[in-house]
């Protein structure tokens, strides 16, 4: 979980870089073709980070309703174990 967590905080760290080159592509009057490659080559990137980061919170979706599953499961199995032995003295 906390690897998860890591890579979700090196991303989002990734995508500020990302966003503060682009701004300062943005400001700038005159592209050469170096600019304009480097530009593309980041939105690439901001592509590739965003599928990341999307797969990234499905798995964590999923971990969490597996454990809420779960949970419902246990809470449910010691209400019948109570009950039973409530029933049963």
């Amino acid at each position: 979980m906390w690897r998860r967590q890591k890579a979700l905080a090196r991303l989002h760290d990734e995508l500020n870089t990302l966003a503060v080159f682009d701004r300062v592509y943005d400001y700038t009057q005159h592209h050469d073709l170096a600019d304009s490659r480097a530009h593309a080559l980041r939105q690439m990137r901001r592509s590739q980070i965003m599928a990341e980061i999307n797969n990234l919170s499905r798995s964590e979706q999923g971990n969490r309703s597996r454990v809420r599953i779960s949970s419902a499961i246990l809470l449910l199995c010691a209400g019948g174990y109570a009950t039973v032995l409530y029933l049963l003295k």
